[in-house]
């Protein structure tokens, strides 16, 4: 059984949405992969940190982010893919997924690649750059995939990008520094 499929009561619009997402390539070949092992989203956040996440709690809903991401690591967490539904009520324009939520995905999605090979395991955005190369509809099934591509002591650098489900069209993509803290915060464990 996957992480995602936990003995969990799930509404009709959730249940429908599971069945799409196991019904997915993506998501039969991820599970399916040697290379690639299923963790559950947000599974890292203590009870409190994961209440007043924006993407864990916030944004999970009808019409939003109704099913919990897929969530899949390489072997060294150093890549990162993601599954995920956008619903309709995260528009900046009536059908198209607003540009500063799709910067907040990329965002976290990056903070998954870097966070765990700094010091403490933790760390901030020092720089996010993000090009929009089309636009997002609603109502579907998206990936982000992220790589960790530097690191230099506290500093982490990665780059993302989010995909149709299919793969064939890249949306929205993304570079960033992330930086440790000098001293040890609140570790997270990815």
């Amino acid at each position: 059984m996957a992480p995602s499929e936990c003995t969990e009561i799930l509404s009709p619009e959730e249940e429908k949405m599971r069945t799409e997402e196991n019904s997915l390539n993506i998501t039969q070949t991820l599970r399916n992969s040697k290379e690639w092992h299923e963790v559950v989203a947000y599974g890292h956040l203590a009870g409190s940190a994961r209440a007043h996440s924006l993407t864990a709690t916030t944004l999970r809903g009808p019409g939003m982010i109704v099913r919990r991401p897929l969530k899949f690591f390489n072997a060294d967490k150093t890549e990162c893919i993601i599954i995920a539904h956008l619903g309709t009520n995260l528009c900046g324009h009536d059908g198209i997924i607003h540009g500063g939520m799709l910067a907040t995905l990329l965002d976290e999605h990056l903070a998954y690649v870097t966070l765990p090979s700094l010091p403490n395991f933790t760390g901030f955005t020092a720089n996010l750059n993000v090009d929009y190369r089309k636009p997002v509809h609603s109502n579907q099934w998206i990936v982000v995939r992220g790589k960790l591509t530097k690191l230099e002591g506290r500093k982490a650098y990665a780059t993302a990008y989010l995909e149709s489900a299919d793969g064939e069209t890249v949306y929205t993509e993304a570079r960033a520094l992330y930086i440790s803290p000098r001293s040890a915060g609140p570790q997270t464990n990815f």
